[in-house]
């Protein structure tokens, strides 16, 4: 038994390992999914990497351009066991989902200008629920503590599928980079109250980025505590 838990914990690890040594080393347009900048880790944006332009008056980017969402195709990219479609259904999604929830109290343009923000985001990963172990270590002891333990920390739970993604964000009248980042998102580590089954927790995880990426907005502009 012990044997088993250790395999499935040197899985959980490299996972991570790779969203941390992916997002710290500086790449290229051409070598990764976000531009050579320095990203670090914030308090205020748990389970990312974040680089921020100093001095920029985000308060300022009152209108919204998405651009069509790119699927990252480098070697490091993360899509084992998960379709062409599959990729591309998520990277569709990942667009509407961030036009629908900008749309609901800010005007989405199609062209970039004075208080646009230009908003770019690359699909660099799906991992797909691996029912089994998943549901085992949600119920076995072990596995609850660890699954506890990721929970508090904002983390997926071990084995649930997850989306990994770029945001790269550019004042829409210069051009200038003034915000990226890289993040890893999948559903709340112990919500044992739903089933998320091959791609549905990367479904879930998009939703639930789009939800909070309005939140953030809504809250440099002043529309919530």
């Amino acid at each position: 038994m012990f044997i088993r838990f250790f395999k499935c914990l040197l899985v959980v690890c490299a996972t991570l390992l790779f969203v941390s040594c992916s997002a710290t080393r500086p790449k290229t347009a051409d070598e990764g999914p976000v531009s050579q900048v320095p990203l670090k880790q914030d308090a205020e944006y748990p389970h990312s990497l974040v680089y921020k332009k100093n001095g920029v008056d985000f308060k300022k980017y009152t209108k919204f351009m998405i651009e069509p969402v790119a699927i990252y195709k480098g070697k490091d990219a993360q899509f084992k066991n998960v379709s062409e479609s599959d990729r591309q259904m998520i990277a569709d999604l990942l667009y509407s989902e961030h036009v629908r929830q900008l749309k609901n109290g800010y005007e989405v343009v199609n062209q970039a200008g004075p208080n646009v923000l230009r908003i770019k985001f690359t699909l660099a990963g799906i991992q797909m629920t691996q029912t089994t172990l998943a549901t085992i270590t949600h119920l076995a002891p072990v596995g609850i503590v660890m699954n506890l333990g990721r929970s508090a920390s904002g983390m997926t739970g071990s084995f649930t599928g997850t989306v990994t993604y770029a945001g790269e964000l550019h004042d829409g009248e210069t051009g200038e980079l003034v915000a990226s980042f890289l993040t890893k998102r999948g559903p709340l580590a112990i919500d044992i109250t739903k089933s998320f089954k091959g791609i549905d927790a990367a479904k879930q995880a998009v939703k639930d980025c789009a939800e909070r990426f309005k939140e953030i907005v809504d809250k440099i502009q002043g529309k919530k505590d």
